[in-house]
């Protein structure tokens, strides 16, 4: 039986009119390198300079729910940054846009979690071995 090895890409519906601001945002205040794309239909973008991409943002002229309404499906998208000090760095990039970023912590990791111009919600996330000597100590959940 096949297994899935791991998430490839996550692709967003976008206002046509927010499209170029949330592609700027991507790029120039989180940092993710836009790969191709068509222009003013879609862009692809990576983390990981050797893969084609892992997130697509797509413009679209229909409506588009944004995080906190009630038919929203989508929780949030998490990344993993590899220090607490990267976390720090690029939450205020984030917030240096006006964007408010909601800094709670974790146990042993870090988090910032912020809602895009055009409504999406993500997380930035430390892994737990971040801070390995405080992570055995962390709250569990029961």
């Amino acid at each position: 039986m096949g297994v899935i090895a791991r998430l490839s890409h996550v692709g967003f519906n976008v206002p046509r009119e927010k499209f170029a601001q949330e592609c700027e945002f991507w790029e120039k205040v989180v940092g993710l390198k836009a790969m191709h794309g068509q222009a003013g239909r879609n862009q692809f973008f990576a983390a990981d300079p050797l893969r084609d991409h892992e997130f697509i943002l797509f413009a679209t002229d229909n409506p588009v729910t944004a995080f906190g309404e009630e038919e929203y499906i989508l929780n949030h998208i998490a990344f993993d940054v590899p220090s607490f000090a990267e976390i720090d760095e690029l939450a205020a990039r984030v917030e240096a846009q006006g964007t408010t970023v909601d800094r709670q912590p974790d146990g042993s990791r870090r988090r910032a979690r912020f809602i895009s111009p055009a409504g999406i919600r993500f997380e930035l996330n430390t892994p737990p071995y971040a801070n390995p000597e405080g992570y055995e100590d962390r709250p569990r959940r029961a």
